[in-house]
């Protein structure tokens, strides 16, 4: 399983993504997932922006996502909180900040034993999972 992180999901929406992303994702799309993390984290920019055409389009866009990963879109349970516990008390002790909802993220794609698909290695790299770039990713 590949977890895909926000900023994936948010080049698709862009209205010219990148389309080294647009053909991994369809390479891996019987392996894709979405945390529920992602979808509460765009769903918050959208609702942010004035309620107009953009706004609209990037909800659409949500949306098809959430009906591609239908039973694909895991939730951050018990399980998951105790290894986000985890995840961020070592990375406070070793000094590395990571956000609340990267830490929810990464551990969502560990207890379900999945890569992270992301732009953002750097803010993943010591939190116990796989990571594929898909900007850069052959």
């Amino acid at each position: 399983m590949i977890f895909i992180d926000t900023n994936v999901i948010s080049e698709t929406l862009r209205l010219q993504p990148e389309p080294r992303v647009l053909e991994w994702l369809t390479r891996h799309d019987s392996e894709l997932a979405i945390p529920s993390i992602v979808v509460a984290e765009i769903a918050f920019a959208i609702h942010k922006l004035q309620p107009d055409r953009r706004a609209k389009r990037l909800m659409r866009g949500l949306d098809a996502w959430r009906q591609r990963l239908a039973g694909r879109i895991m939730a951050f349970n018990e399980e998951s909180a105790l290894i986000y516990g985890e995840l961020m008390g070592a990375s406070s002790k070793h000094g590395r900040a990571m956000s609340a909802q990267d830490g929810m993220i990464a551990a969502i794609a560990r207890i379900h034993a999945g890569k992270l698909a992301t732009r953002n290695v750097r803010d993943f790299e010591h939190a116990g999972v796989d990571i594929v770039n898909p900007w850069s990713a052959r």
